[in-house]
């Protein structure tokens, strides 16, 4: 499902309806929910994946872009699961090896916070397992404990 304009629309509606004046701190605007919405944002996470540039997220994040970012690693399971309604299972399984591999930056460790795990978990409401090479990736590149279904 390619990421168009209504896509992204809906996408800013779901966000901004989970959030509630007790869940906006304006000290901490970078771990926003609404970070999800800017346009491009979730095809360019995608496409580091897609374009096997992992392995160089942090130079082709840079410090400033890194910072900013790493907001998205504490967006709330419920926010994750109603994005990933609007993707495909590619998508998803491209934005589960970006954030595997994201949280080695800076300021980006999110253990049982990981938006990895309700990615996997809509796959898995989808009936799409997560395949044996995914798995083993998953334990040989991360090193969250939690991935990919959450705590046990």
């Amino acid at each position: 499902m390619a990421l168009n304009s209504s896509t992204l629309y809906t996408l800013f509606g779901l966000v901004t309806s989970l959030m509630t004046p007790e869940s906006w701190d304006p000290r901490t605007e970078s771990s926003d929910a609404t970070l999800v919405s800017e346009p491009g944002l979730l095809q360019r996470l995608i496409d580091f994946d897609r374009q096997d540039q992992l392995a160089q997220l942090d130079p082709l994040l840079g410090d400033d872009e890194t910072q900013r970012l790493a907001g998205l690693m504490k967006i709330d399971h419920s926010v994750w699961r109603n994005i990933a309604e609007t993707l495909d299972d590619d998508e998803l399984t491209h934005l589960i090896r970006f954030f595997a591999i994201a949280e080695k930056l800076p300021g980006w460790e999110a253990g049982a916070e990981s938006p990895v795990i309700p990615l996997a978990k809509v796959l898995r409401t989808r009936g799409v397992r997560l395949d044996k090479t995914l798995l083993t990736w998953l334990r040989e590149f991360s090193e969250n404990r939690f991935l990919p279904y959450g705590p046990l």
